[in-house]
């Protein structure tokens, strides 16, 4: 769980049989071995690492392992974690009994963060916090062994399931907290620092509102001891909410972005360069980025200012930040060959919402390398009622910008794709698959075709697609 090297797995975070049953109450079906050790735990297949028990999937669990898939598993299990007490033992393998492993496991996440003797930094926000935990955990990897979260697991029991497979004495843990139940993660995880990236219109058909979203994601706030740190957005939507909510925790408020009176401020970005120039609470610093986007300028102030925060030098993080590339679906560039032909994909379809849908494109239209710019788009999802003013908008900001050639993809794009075609050459199609004949009787050399969409739209596929293609 490590985010960079495996720098070895500390003997005060190794589960032990005693440890287990203190965390989560149980009992063995299947005694462990007196020297049995535990790495962590795992409640998804692909997540798994070495020594890890297994979460085995009931009925009432709505998820973990199944019980044909154990012998398909990447290591051994150490241990199976089940709810059923007519379990079938069939193996030497130590069976642990739980009234209810998804409640269990976050009883479990709560005894390691008690333990835990790092900072400990949450961060949440509608766009970019997969992206910004994974950059602030690559400039703090200066100062030791860092954990972050790993397979977007940022739910309670994904959260849970994160921590209780990090050593305890880690010096640094990074972790994304998703909307969803938001107060029982952040009481969970108790926050050293919270960073909120930004508040935007995702998740309106459950939320209802931009406000609604701004209140649910400030809960983060709730686990937090009064002096804690909150580095916020000050450029973002609904700004004074959680800006309030911080306050009447009795939080630090450290502000970053790109207006006057930040205590981070961006002030210059080239998209041609990638070069940031940034004032860290009062002193000027000028670097290079890897990856592309003023949000990704914007993150990567963020992460200098929770580096300032935590008391380390802003300067020596620089060394890695730099360094630093997008994660695969969240802005990460591939240079192909395609049929003879050579692209340039950018891949930024894991997920959309209406402002990470106008940060695509004004990337995409902001870029200076020769070579065709085509945009690929699925369609928003959990928009609710107002969905066809974001569509407007996002019409109207496609008009208005350098982009050559748009894909757009679902039936809710069929008028606006009528109206686009006047002012851009525009593709309209059913279906994702449709994309595939399409685009390659369009291919042109050093294309540079950016992918976004709704993760629910699988314009990700897509991207998966062109890889595949290339690589024959």
């Amino acid at each position: 769980m490590f985010h960079k090297s495996e720098k070895g797995f500390s003997q005060e975070g190794c589960w032990t049989s005693t440890l287990l049953m203190e965390a989560m109450p149980g009992r063995w079906l299947n005694p462990p071995p007196e020297d049995w050790r535990a790495t962590g735990v795992s409640i998804f297949a692909p997540a798994m690492r070495p020594g890890n028990m297994v979460c085995i999937w009931a009925e009432k669990e709505n998820g973990g392992v199944t019980v044909e898939n154990i012998s398909r598993l990447p290591y051994p299990p150490v241990a199976l974690i089940v709810s059923e007490p007519d379990f079938e033992i069939k193996n030497d393998i130590p069976v642990y009994l739980v009234d209810k492993w998804s409640d269990s496991l976050l009883s479990m996440g709560r005894y390691v963060r008690d333990r835990m003797h790092g900072n400990v930094i949450g961060i949440t926000g509608s766009a970019g916090k997969t992206t910004c935990v994974a950059m602030l955990a690559t400039a703090l990897d200066e100062w030791g062994p860092v954990c972050s979260s790993q397979e977007n697991a940022n739910l309670p029991r994904g959260v849970a399931w994160n921590i209780s497979s990090m050593p305890w004495d880690t010096p640094q843990v990074v972790l994304e907290l998703a909307i969803g139940r938001m107060e029982i993660s952040s009481r969970m995880v108790s926050p050293t620092v919270a960073v909120v990236t930004n508040i935007q219109a995702a998740h309106l058909k459950y939320h209802k509102s931009v406000r609604n979203i701004a209140r649910a994601k400030a809960k983060i706030f709730l686990g937090m001891s009064p002096g804690g740190i909150a580095v916020l957005n000050q450029d973002m939507a609904e700004w004074q909410c959680v800006y309030e909510a911080a306050m009447k925790q009795g939080l630090q408020v450290i502000t970053y972005g790109q207006q006057e009176g930040c205590d981070y401020r961006l002030l210059d970005y080239d998209a041609a360069s990638g070069y940031v120039t940034a004032d860290i609470s009062g002193h000027q610093l000028k670097y290079v980025l890897q990856v592309e986007g003023l949000h990704m300028a914007l993150n990567s102030v963020a992460t200098l200012a929770v580096v300032k925060a935590l008391g380390y030098s802003p300067e020596k993080a620089l060394l890695n930040l730099t360094r630093f590339r997008a994660l695969p679906g969240r802005g990460e560039v591939n240079h192909l060959t395609v049929d003879t032909h050579p692209v340039t994909a950018i891949d930024d379809a894991y997920n959309a919402n209406p402002a990470s849908m106008m940060a695509a494109i004004t990337h995409l239209s902001e870029l200076m390398q020769p070579g065709r710019k085509v945009l690929v788009l699925g369609e928003m999802a959990e928009l609710g009622d107002e969905y066809e003013r974001y569509y407007r908008t996002l019409i109207d900001s496609i008009v208005q910008s350098h982009i050559d050639t748009i894909y757009l993809i679902g039936q809710h794009y069929a008028d606006y794709a009528r109206e686009l075609a006047v002012h851009k050459r525009s593709i309209f199609l059913d279906e994702v698959d449709a994309f595939k004949a399409a685009y390659l009787e369009d291919i042109q050399d050093n294309d540079i075709v950016l992918f976004k969409g709704s993760h629910s739209t699988q314009v990700w596929k897509l991207v998966n697609w062109l890889k595949l293609r290339a690589s024959r």
